[in-house]
């Protein structure tokens, strides 16, 4: 937390000497803002309250009270409110400070409060230190991206910025001033595709195996907003690539995301290439009825684009990572048990994995000519230790790894349709203390049609 406030200190610096499209703001702003972030806490609380019935909403004098003398905790909510809930409801606190003119490290700030007030204020249950970690910082990763998609959907089909965005639209039209941002979308690619899924786990020095194989369907989005060769920051984030898919079958559902961008960097040029070097801020994961795991991740990365005579172009990344935060489905636990609870609930079951921290390194490489295609690859390892309070006591995990290839080939048919195929593998590894380790393979062979628009 402290090497990112220091690093918005610096990037606020440097992005005042660029050519930003930025609006200054004003005390006006701000108060607009916190009002934003105060009404969305009201709507969230009352929601739970009014329709839902839920007992952590039933807040008062007295359970505000209590929340500011109680320690804070690391919760047992599922994968979904933990991982998807609270990364988009810090979007929506973030978005309220963005669209009213706020930079990214000032909208950050105000995510941090809206979450602060939340989980003193917004619930009964104990304040939850993941929760302050995951809804400020991937909810401002989430945030950004939103508040750009917003804007260059804007242009094109209003009713769909709505939905992307609701409070850069609800501020824009009552501000009456369009929202602007340096950047824009280079390329978005819609994908359809059909998979075989293939999940095996042993558990080592025993007999035991679980397999599991299943055919799906589903689609999946490819965004890259910005140049990521050759690329200097004006406004931090003006660089991401987001990736969301989805695959589904009966009894069976895999929700795969990645949002990964350059906080800061700087172009490098050289003979015969020219590259990007910079600072990274990165949520990605996967979730299905059979694992679970995310990194929230800060790093250094690094592209870079080479022309090959005149007949191919080769691009390439590496990057390493640190993981301030991730998580870690425990087979055992995720498959079978439920913890402390008497009833099942569907809607957010309590949590079957661990928190902690590691690094990660991930580099990849697409090779592409007019005459043959695509040829591109991605692998990444990370390695995570339990935050020793954060352990679920169920578990007895004290470290986890996981290792994932994807290897692909597409041939584009027209100027806006390509077909391919691709084959994805995930090895997880969990050790724990008192019970056999686990070892985890997932496989998916998968061919796909892209639709693909890009710039001109």
């Amino acid at each position: 937390m402290l090497l990112l406030i220091l690093a918005g200190n610096i990037f606020a610096q440097t992005g005042a000497d660029s050519d930003s499209d930025e609006e200054k703001f004003s005390a006006k702003d701000i108060v607009i803002a916190t009002g934003d972030v105060f009404l969305i806490n009201m709507v969230f609380n009352s929601s739970a309250r009014i329709f839902l019935k839920e007992d952590y909403s039933q807040i008062d004098i007295d359970t505000m009270k209590t929340n500011l003398h109680r320690n804070w905790c690391w919760d047992k909510d599922g994968f979904f409110m933990n991982q998807f809930g609270h990364p988009y409801q810090g979007s929506l606190y973030f978005n309220a400070a963005r669209s009213n003119g706020l930079n990214f490290w000032q909208s950050f700030l105000v995510t941090a409060g809206g979450s602060l007030m939340w989980e003193e204020f917004g619930e009964t249950t104990t304040p939850a230190v993941n929760d302050f970690i995951t809804t400020p910082l991937c909810g401002s990763l989430v945030g950004e991206t939103l508040h750009r998609l917003y804007i260059d959907a804007n242009e094109i089909f209003p009713p769909l910025a709505w939905l992307i965005s609701p409070l850069d639209a609800i501020n824009s039209m009552c501000k009456g001033k369009e929202i602007r941002a340096s950047g824009r979308t280079e390329e978005l690619d819609i994908i359809f595709h059909g998979d075989f899924d293939n999940s095996n786990v042993d558990y080592c020095g025993s007999d035991d195996s679980d397999k599991i194989n299943k055919n799906a369907g589903g689609i999946a989005f490819h965004i890259q907003y910005g140049k990521l060769e050759g690329h200097t920051t004006k406004e931090n984030y003006d660089s991401f690539t987001a990736d969301l898919e989805l695959k589904i079958s009966s009894h069976y559902y895999d929700i795969v995301y990645c949002i990964d961008g350059f906080l800061y960097s700087r172009a490098l040029y050289f003979e015969e290439s020219e590259g990007t070097i910079g600072l990274n801020l990165m949520y990605e994961g996967e979730k299905s009825n059979i694992i679970a795991f995310s990194n929230a991740a800060l790093g250094l990365k690094y592209f870079g684009y080479e022309k090959i005579y005149d007949f191919a172009k080769f691009r390439y990344f590496a990057q390493i990572d640190g993981i301030f935060l991730g998580t870690r489905s425990l087979y055992r636990l995720f498959q079978n048990i439920r913890i402390n609870t008497n009833k099942e609930d569907k809607l957010n079951p309590v949590r079957s994995y661990n928190f902690g921290g590691g690094a990660l390194f991930k580099a990849g490489f697409s090779l592409e000519t007019e005459n043959f295609g695509r040829l591109y690859g991605e692998g990444e390892v990370n390695f995570l230790v339990p935050y020793i309070y954060a352990k679920l006591e169920e578990s007895e995990a004290n470290k986890h790894f996981i290792a994932q290839v994807k290897l692909g080939y597409e041939y584009e048919l027209t100027e806006h349709f390509t077909l391919g195929i691709r084959d994805s593998f995930v090895y997880k590894k969990d050790w724990f203390e008192n019970e056999p380790n686990t070892v985890h393979l997932l496989n998916s062979a998968q061919i796909y049609g892209k639709l693909v628009f890009k710039r001109k």
